[in-house]
């Protein structure tokens, strides 16, 4: 089967394709068009990048996005963008060997031409394996899930890897279909959830400047929820491990460099001792 791969910059109009396949591969209550208008359109940091992979007759059988992120707060290397990996889709029915291979490593070509970049990522127990042997990603180590008592926020010492200003988080907080609150006096940002029909607020980020929350003008909730927390980092204090047999899927933290080899190690050594929390990816 002949191959044809389209690198993208993401549009309006291109969109109705990937939300098909997207369906199609992917299948969930939640609908997937909200979610990517916001994440791929509305990004303060600029457009969502892919590459579409399209079989002889033209239909998208392939589709991966890199997200434009903040930059690293305190970069220990020459870095000129930082991308959240995310939403690898392939047609199960197309059976192109290779598929996503060829695929992930056509815009990674696109993207290294542009200047070193850091791809960063969070993997369930499924892609994990492709993404370290496949991709060449690196592993930082399995995100830390804990649960907190209502209205406990999680204490945590790593400072953040990534920047945080006004308007990337006030794009985080406008998520299609998820109620955001804020605790400005504490610096945190929460989602009310619903897990098995039970409300949970997900702590997105604590210890965020006060006067980033405040400028949100996020309500408080009207009544408080357990807490989940999902972050790397360190040691997470006021709550309470979630065992694994509890989740939906262990959640590993991986990351790539396209750049100058050499800084590769300096970067891991970097990412594991910072903080990565639900701001920065997308679970929530």
């Amino acid at each position: 089967m002949s191959l044809r791969l389209v690198p993208g910059v993401a549009t309006a109009e291109a969109l109705p394709d990937i939300v098909d396949l997207l369906t199609r591969v992917f299948p969930r209550e939640r609908p997937w068009a909200p979610d990517l208008e916001w994440q791929y359109l509305q990004n303060p940091y600029g457009p969502a990048r892919y590459i579409n992979a399209y079989d002889q007759s033209g239909t998208l059988i392939g589709h991966y996005a890199l997200l434009p992120t903040p930059p690293l707060a305190e970069p220990p290397v020459p870095v000129a963008s930082t991308y959240l990996s995310l939403n690898v889709a392939a047609d199960p029915a197309a059976r192109v060997p290779g598929l996503m291979v060829a695929t992930t490593r056509a815009l990674f070509r696109q993207i290294e031409g542009e200047g070193p970049a850091l791809l960063l990522g969070v993997t369930n127990e499924k892609s994990f394996q492709g993404f370290v042997r496949m991709l060449k990603f690196a592993s930082l180590g399995r995100l830390v899930l804990t649960v907190h008592p209502p209205g406990v926020l999680p204490l945590t010492q790593a400072p953040r890897a990534l920047s945080t200003d006004f308007r990337q988080l006030a794009w985080r907080t406008q998520r299609p279909g998820v109620r955001a609150f804020a605790d400005s006096a504490r610096g945190a940002v929460t989602a009310r959830l619903q897990y098995l029909g039970v409300p949970l607020d997900a702590v997105l980020s604590t210890g965020l400047a006060p006067e980033l929350v405040r400028g949100l003008r996020l309500p408080c909730p009207a009544f408080y929820t357990p807490r989940l927390y999902a972050g790397f980092g360190g040691p997470v204090r006021h709550g309470i491990p979630v065992p694994d047999r509890a989740r939906p899927s262990p959640l590993e933290y991986v990351f790539r460099f396209l750049g100058n080899p050499d800084h590769t190690g300096e970067l891991a050594r970097h990412l594991a001792s910072r903080a990565f929390e639900f701001l920065d990816f997308d679970v929530v």
